[in-house]
């Protein structure tokens, strides 16, 4: 049977394992997003000839969504430290980890509805007649899922 020290470092070692193992799994899906809106980006433009108004209103709508982002990623960042907290502090499932997880799982939400939300801000800054061609890209993109 292991001491109450060892019992400590295993747990420390353990909870540092699973956090590794939980941010780059975060990581990886932020990354592969991030490659799907880019990919995402660039069939729009190409679908979507946007002038030079609509442009401006676009580029200021995406600056105003990567702050965003930008937030939401420290509060799911700290969510995973939470996480990884109570993972070292109990290597089981607990109350404790089960409120870390239901943090990390708020925060990825956030960061859908906001992306959403920017989705459907971007449709709002094209002109009607550009607005087809944009919904056929997007739709055709979430049906088609990441590549």
């Amino acid at each position: 049977m292991l001491s109450s020290s060892g019992r400590l470092m295993l747990s420390t070692i353990a909870g540092a394992l699973i956090g590794v193992i939980v941010a780059t799994g975060l990581a990886t899906a932020w990354d592969a997003a991030g490659h799907r809106d880019s990919d995402l980006h660039q069939r729009l433009h190409h679908a979507v000839p946007l002038d030079a108004q609509e442009q401006v209103t676009l580029d200021a709508k995406e600056r105003a969504f990567a702050e965003r982002r930008k937030a939401i990623e420290v509060d799911l960042q700290m969510a995973n430290g939470r996480l990884a907290d109570a993972i070292a502090r109990t290597p089981s499932w607990s109350p404790q980890v089960e409120a870390a997880t239901r943090d990390v799982e708020k925060a990825a939400a956030d960061l859908q509805r906001a992306t959403l939300v920017h989705v459907f801000e971007m449709r709002a800054g094209l002109k009607p007649e550009h607005r087809a061609a944009y919904d056929a890209v997007l739709i055709e993109a979430l049906r088609r899922g990441p590549r």
